[in-house]
């Protein structure tokens, strides 16, 4: 009698699973609206950032490195002459490397040394200043220019929440061309951007102060929203 008792528990066990696995099957899946919502905000810059590399040259390393050191000196103190205290100096490179003749390639016939600094300040209207003194001093590249703004975090931020309403207005049309309603985010991503520079050039002499214009800056922001709708 027990043993009968346990075949028709058993018997209803597997009954009322296939019946919620049947269940689970038929209940139909939320519907899904995703969007790419983007948003941009204008600034004026307030800070500019500036690459300076010096290049020696030598038939010996130990002249070449000291060759540089006393030419980048040269480009610092003329940098600093303008800037003041509101200029910021930092090494971002520093090279040593033999130079070879395209017909012995296991003896150097020198060395060349290359120094590069960053240089950044507010003093955003002396650029074209820097510029010159620096060809003057004896810069040998200028790799980049880059105007930026001390608020772009919070900036960007404003720029995010702009694109992400942006997001749900887009959302909202699309569902309503779809016979649905957004009922809430289930997914949102977004990486803030990285500042990209908007001028690059090579250092020349100068005879005339070179013209840099400052105009307003785009800080673009990007977010991947996905709704759920029914």
């Amino acid at each position: 009698m027990n043993g009968k008792l346990g075949l028709i528990s058993c018997i209803v066990c597997i009954f009322l699973w296939f019946a919620q696995v049947s269940y689970a099957q038929e209940k139909p899946q939320a519907s899904t609206i995703e969007v790419v919502g983007k948003a941009r905000v204008m600034t004026m810059p307030n800070v500019v950032t500036v690459t300076f590399a010096v290049e020696t040259n030598s038939t010996r390393a130990q002249q070449a490195v000291r060759g540089n050191a006393k030419q980048t000196e040269t480009v610092l103190s003329a940098l600093k002459a303008i800037g003041g205290d509101n200029i910021k100096i930092r090494t971002s490179g520093f090279s040593l490397t033999p130079v070879y003749d395209k017909e012995d390639r296991f003896q150097p016939r020198g060395y060349r040394v290359t120094n590069t600094v960053i240089v950044e300040t507010k003093e955003i209207n002396q650029v074209g200043t820097f510029i010159d003194e620096a060809a003057k001093a004896g810069v040998s590249r200028i790799g980049s220019l880059t105007f930026s703004s001390d608020a772009e975090e919070k900036l960007r931020k404003e720029a995010a929440v702009q694109a992400v309403n942006q997001a749900k207005d887009i959302a909202a049309d699309l569902a309503r061309a779809g016979g649905l309603t957004i009922k809430k985010i289930v997914k949102l991503s977004y990486t803030p951007r990285g500042p990209a520079p908007l001028l690059r050039m090579e250092a020349t002499a100068a005879a005339a102060r070179t013209p840099i214009e400052v105009g307003e800056i785009p800080l673009e922001e990007t977010v991947h929203v996905i709704f759920e709708a029914n």
